[in-house]
């Protein structure tokens, strides 16, 4: 199978529309479509949040292996103790530069360490 095929095939598998799996990317629903239709390719980039979002290797996305991988097994495992609100939020956090990655996990123990002292 093709990556434009395989894109397609796991995209519907997980009930992703194109425009659910674009806002995971940051990218236009259209470039999805043009994915699909191998008119354009991904970058590096969007490639490891495909597949991790897809829960397969890239190796497998792209065709050069039929063994989607033992990764999406482990993936598998972990998303299913985290609920939908939980998942959202990995999700954006992925679409967030590296540095705004950074001010987000500050915050996010400030949170914690303010919740600490409630209890």
């Amino acid at each position: 199978m093709t990556f434009m095929e395989r894109l397609k095939e796991l995209r519907l598998e997980k009930e992703l529309t194109q425009r659910a799996l674009a806002k995971v990317l940051n990218v236009s629903p259209n470039c999805i479509c043009e994915w699909e239709k191998g008119r354009s390719e991904p970058s590096i980039e969007s490639l490891k949040i495909l597949a991790s979002c897809l829960e397969c290797t890239i190796d497998y996305l792209l065709g050069f292996s039929d063994d989607i991988g033992s990764v999406s097994m482990a993936r598998h495992t972990v998303n299913q103790s985290l609920n939908d609100e939980e998942v959202e939020l990995l999700r954006t956090m992925r679409t967030l530069s590296k540095s705004l990655q950074e001010r987000a996990k500050v915050y996010i123990r400030k949170l914690s360490e303010l919740n600490d002292l409630e209890m």
